[in-house]
């Protein structure tokens, strides 16, 4: 009998240990992926996953890749999925949910933190594990100091030591924009812009990221108030955009943003409507709308910036920090409008749903919602 119940436990256990697979949260699906992590790097994550009863090599790019939870079946090593770090994920999934509730997010915020901080001294050799706990623990140190709107100097610390640490990982897409931020919420010009450059070189990084990171340059140099330098560099981003529509369309949003830092909005108007009609490009048609929604906006405008919002929040919305920029906007304009229900749907929306987390919007509409 004794024998039994051991074979039967022995049968659980490996049944559970076939059962074990890695969970990859992806943008745009209402379910992970779940597989094997064959390889994780600056260009994204590459899954071996089952598809219509194959077995396949799926690739994700690092910009669509929201979370990840790991389960390595290496006997002794820490189950990440269980303990610490699945209550650390609980507590994090309480705090999207309690949208509404400032205190109640706080409190929240702290106990996560502490739970992580847990799994990071507990956790056993991981290959991609204590990556993915620091960089929670960095985005959420981030989160505290905007939600309690304390200085960010110890979350842009703990950052910059993710950047230095894992150059080559799939976080550094989302972790370099965050400092870039951090850096520009400080009026720190300089430093956005040396950040975004460092991106612009980065051989790991994927050749997309790296053009938009070279636009960001110029966007922080007009945001600094330097327009002769940014369109210097703009007259040099042109010539390199020759024969590459989307570079081409997204040099002529910048440039559009460029006339609007000099209240041009006579030429800057008709520049983003041009972007709308000729690119064939969903991101670039994205970023447009966003873009000419919020100079409409600034030029209270409210009704028509309304509708370049909603274009990106129904239709265009396959990239997240542009959908969670609409979503700030249309919570905005919603006010404006008197439309309280309307309003207030798309602030918890931004807030509460985990594709957004650590987006510059999210980040920005929790530090005002905390006031």
């Amino acid at each position: 009998m004794k024998s039994r119940i051991l074979l039967g436990v022995v049968f659980s256990i490996a049944a559970f240990s076939m059962a074990r697979a890695d969970s990859v949260f992806v943008k745009g699906r209402d379910k992970a992926v779940v597989g094997t992590i064959k390889l994780e790097d600056g260009k994204g994550v590459v899954v071996n996953t089952l598809v219509d009863k194959k077995k396949i090599d799926e690739f994700f790019p690092a910009a669509d890749v929201i979370e990840v939870q790991y389960d390595d079946l290496k006997p002794g090593e820490f189950y990440l999925k269980g303990g610490a770090y699945r209550t650390a994920l609980q507590a994090e999934r309480d705090y999207n949910d309690a949208a509404a509730d400032a205190a109640k997010r706080k409190t929240i915020l702290v106990a996560a933190l502490k739970q992580y901080n847990d799994v990071l001294k507990a956790m056993m050799p991981h290959k991609y594990g204590k990556r993915m706990v620091e960089y929670k623990l960095a985005t959420l140190t981030l989160r505290q100091a905007l939600v309690e709107q304390q200085p960010t100097d110890k979350a842009l610390a703990r950052l910059q030591g993710f950047k230095v640490a894992y150059p080559n990982s799939w976080q550094i897409v989302h972790v370099m924009p965050l400092i870039a931020q951090t850096q520009l919420d400080s009026s720190d010009f300089k430093g956005a812009a040396v950040t975004f450059q460092e991106m612009a070189d980065m051989d790991t990084l994927p050749a997309d990221v790296r053009i938009a990171a070279e636009l960001e340059v110029v966007r922080v140099i007009v945001r600094s108030g330097d327009v002769d330098k940014a369109q210097k560099k703009l007259d040099a981003l042109t010539a390199k955009a020759a024969g590459i529509p989307t570079f081409a369309a997204r040099v002529k949003m910048v440039k559009a943003e460029v006339l609007v830092s000099q209240k041009n909005m006579k030429e800057a108007e008709p520049l983003l409507k041009q972007v709308i009609k000729d690119s064939s490009d969903r991101q670039v048609k994205a970023i447009a709308h966003n873009a000419l929604g919020e100079c409409l906006y600034n030029a209270n405008r409210h009704g028509e910036a309304l509708w370049e919002f909603l274009w990106v929040d129904a239709v265009f919305n396959q990239d997240r920090s542009e959908h969670a920029k609409a979503l700030y906007y249309l919570w905005k304009t919603f006010e404006q409008l008197n439309n309280a229900e309307r309003s207030q749907e798309c602030r918890v929306m931004l807030l509460s749903d985990k594709q957004f987390a650590g987006t510059e919007y999210q980040l920005k509409a929790a530090k005002e919602a905390a006031k």
